[in-house]
């Protein structure tokens, strides 16, 4: 597993440029853990802005749910996350 500290933007950046539909992710933000494959990467504009939104569908919940999670939103609150992509060795980011 590689380890990465980087800062906030940049683990925005990663997440931008690295998360596909079918990896899985963990990730941790504000007082939030959510852990489970992601559905959808959405780039779309909101309000005329640049949009970042991640649909995930959260393991092992008896309620089958998913989360959209808002990236540019909780860009501030971002503590750490592991990125498991299908074809790839396994990252693991710590925000400083």
């Amino acid at each position: 597993m590689k380890t990465l500290e980087l800062t906030t933007k940049d683990a925005v950046q990663y997440l931008k440029d690295n998360v596909k539909m079918h990896d899985r992710i963990e990730i941790a933000y504000d007082r939030i853990f959510a852990e489970g494959e992601v559905l959808n990467v959405d780039f779309s504009k909101y309000f005329n802005e640049p949009g970042f939104k991640l649909l995930i569908s959260l393991d092992e919940s008896d309620l089958g749910a998913t989360i959209e999670m808002d990236v540019y939103e909780v860009e501030e609150d971002i503590i750490e996350f592991i990125h498991y992509p299908q074809d790839g060795e396994e990252v693991e980011v710590t925000v400083i």
